[in-house]
């Protein structure tokens, strides 16, 4: 296997104790055994997760790095600054890797030989017990420029961070994980590679994401939170014709309402803040009554949640 190929696995964690032990086992169990490394990084934990990681530490290829509480993002990008792989890969210390999902990194590395610098894949959800409760089809990405708006609404393309393996030198366009993040980190990292670099799914499930009450995702208000201040950073960024195969500034206003329409509709919980961008936009382009009337519907709520 070619060294430049090295695979860096990154595992944050914060008082992981119930579950880390089967990921880390996950990664020692894998069919392919060489061009990788791990690099857990103990986010301040106070439980035994230190104890129980210092075990696989005779194993060479395992790294493991203390830090202070900083979160999950200050963990990662920890990790990948001392990593020494060439691609990093991602695996939360809940979740566990198939036990090819190692040789099949290397194998879409080899192929692709560097042209693809964003993969991900399918995965199965299991519960608290380990139990395969169903498996998620991830969809594959659209062409640009409507790749763009698939980071835009939850579950419309959801990667997670234990289904994406990353070419490291990427970090270096890019950034890395945005620290001020408590939650949707991940995405808004994505989506930053997805503006610059080519991205790809491989047609392999990959892991198996644990399920459980102390998750993030499973806290709506700070997701929608989060979301809303993604989305308009990432809509500011860009002119909107950025999105739309078409230069009309009609159809481009009908398209902005459509979207702040989709925004209210998202499964996680109506994004009151993006809607409002979208609506405004819409308006800019094209003066509609129709469009006033749901932004002028929305606005005050929009406001009671600012100042709350």
């Amino acid at each position: 296997m070619s060294s430049k190929n090295l695979i860096s696995i990154i595992m944050p964690v914060h008082n992981g104790e119930r579950y880390i032990d089967h990921a880390i086992n996950s990664c020692l169990q894998q069919s392919f055994q060489d061009g990788w490394e791990l690099i857990i990084v103990n986010d301040g934990s106070t439980d035994k997760t230190e104890i129980i990681t210092k075990k696989h530490l005779a194993d060479s290829r395992i790294k493991l790095i203390e830090q202070d509480k900083q979160g999950v993002s200050a963990a990662r990008n920890n990790a990948i600054r001392n990593s020494s792989g060439n691609y990093i890969a991602f695996l939360d210390a809940d979740d566990c890797f198939l036990p090819n999902t190692i040789r099949q990194y290397h194998t879409a590395c080899e192929i692709t030989e560097g042209t693809i610098n964003l993969f991900y894949c399918d995965y199965l959800c299991i519960n608290e017990k380990g139990e395969t409760t169903n498996a998620m089809r991830v969809k594959p990405p659209m062409k640009r420029p409507g790749l763009h708006l698939q980071f835009l609404l939850p579950r419309l393309l959801p990667l997670l961070p234990s289904t994406t393996f990353i070419k490291k030198e990427v970090f270096d366009h890019t950034g890395l994980f945005n620290e001020a993040y408590m939650a949707c980190e991940d995405i808004e990292l994505f989506a930053r590679i997805a503006e610059q670099h080519d991205i790809a799914k491989l047609d392999i499930v990959n892991c198996r994401r644990r399920m459980h009450q102390a998750q993030t995702i499973r806290n709506k208000p700070a997701l929608v939170y989060w979301r809303d201040k993604y989305n308009i950073a990432y809509l500011e960024r860009h002119d909107f014709c950025y999105f739309c195969t078409t230069h009309d500034r009609i159809k481009q206003a009908k398209l902005a309402e459509n979207f702040g329409d989709t925004m209210l509709n998202a499964p996680q919980g109506p994004l009151i803040k993006s809607a409002r961008y979208l609506y405004q936009l819409s308006l800019s382009m094209k003066p509609s009554i129709n469009v006033q009337t749901k932004l002028d519907r929305i606005q005050d709520h929009a406001m009671s949640d600012e100042r709350s």
